[in-house]
């Protein structure tokens, strides 16, 4: 009887600081564009689609383009990010979709669910917001993976504003 106890308080003990190492993070990246909230979401709202604006992104398949449910699999090159769509909202442009499988090596986090959404900023233009909440893995520094998905989502941001704002010649 002493040695089914003994196992069980060793493994809530394991579960009890691993459960306090876990710490959320949350990045959270914004651009202001000078374009209509209307142009920027036609741009962007494809799920099926971040290939045409994120310069990361070499390609992706996507199962089924906006409907929740739908399966992308991001190539980077290489390496490859799987992510499914939980919400999409046409009417106030924004959507969230999570990670199901990436590899550690190249982006150390677990938990990960992003939310990506266009906004009218009282200006002519848009605020284009990009806000991800995720776990580290293993012994990941935490602020080194923050300015991972910073960089991620800035690198994004920032090429859909370029491409937007630059007049077609």
């Amino acid at each position: 009887m002493r040695k089914p106890l003994i196992i069980a308080s060793a493994l809530l003990s394991l579960f009890i600081s691993s459960s306090i190492q876990a710490v959320e993070l949350t990045v959270t990246e914004k651009i202001e564009i000078s374009a209509s909230p209307t142009s920027v979401w036609e741009r962007s709202k494809n799920f099926a689609d971040i290939a045409s604006w994120h310069p990361a992104v070499m390609s992706q398949t996507t199962t089924n383009a906006n409907q929740p449910g739908s399966i992308r699999i991001t190539n980077l090159g290489g390496p490859t990010i799987t992510e499914e769509l939980v919400r999409f909202n046409e009417k106030y442009r924004n959507f969230t979709y999570r990670i199901k499988q990436v590899d550690p090596a190249i982006l150390p986090v677990e938990h990960y669910i992003a939310w990506y959404a266009v906004r009218d900023n009282d200006q002519g233009g848009s605020s284009l917001i990009w806000m991800g909440s995720f776990n580290t893995v293993g012994d990941a520094n935490p602020e080194e993976v923050k300015k991972s998905v910073r960089g991620i989502y800035r690198a994004g941001l920032e090429n859909l504003k370029l491409m937007l704002e630059t007049p077609a010649k």
